[in-house]
Parts: structure tokens; C-alpha cells; sequence
């Protein structure tokens, strides 16, 4: 539950942050960015009952400008770029 509370606050405090830029701002491997995502989604939870929560800029390709439905990607389904902008994560009022 830590991680979730380090997660909340860091969103307090900056806006439009990256899974990646999170981990990097927690002084976390790289590797556990699959754990920032798990915990941005119980952020959310917790978030809710304070009146707030997490919106995602999904993912969009660089190259042709198609945007993702999910969390990650890594390839674009229409121009195969791989140069692939990641989800920002910013918190909102309710």
C-alpha cells in the first residue's frame, strides 16, 4: 500500500506523469513499472472517495497520431512505428 500512497502524492504534486517518470521519481527499477501501473489502478479506487481521480492520455504513435484503447503498446497497429508516445496519468476533480 505504500507504493499507492507514494503514487497519490507524486500525482498531488506533478501532472501528466508517465509510468516510466513515476518509477524514476520513486527511485524504482525500471522493471517494477508493471507495478506502477497496479497501483495507479488502486490509486484510482482510493482516489474516488476523496472526490478525485486518475485520467489517462492513452498512448499515441509519434508517427501517424493513432491513439491506444489500453494502457501500453508497443507497436502501432496501422503505420507498425514503434516510436510510441506512453499513457500519461493526471488527477481531476470529480
Amino acid at each position: 500500500m505504500a507504493l499507492v500512497e507514494d503514487v497519490i502524492r507524486l500525482l498531488e504534486t506533478q501532472d501528466g506523469l508517465t509510468a516510466r517518470e513515476i518509477c524514476t521519481a520513486l527511485k524504482l527499477e525500471p522493471k517494477r513499472e508493471r507495478d506502477v501501473y497496479n497501483a495507479l489502478l488502486k490509486a484510482a479506487k482510493v482516489l474516488r472517495r476523496k472526490g478525485k481521480t486518475v485520467v489517462m492520455q492513452p498512448p499515441r504513435c509519434r508517427k501517424c497520431g493513432f491513439e491506444f484503447d489500453k494502457i501500453r503498446a508497443s507497436k502501432c497497429p496501422r503505420c507498425r512505428s514503434e516510436w510510441i508516445e506512453e499513457a500519461r496519468f493526471y488527477l481531476q476533480e470529480l
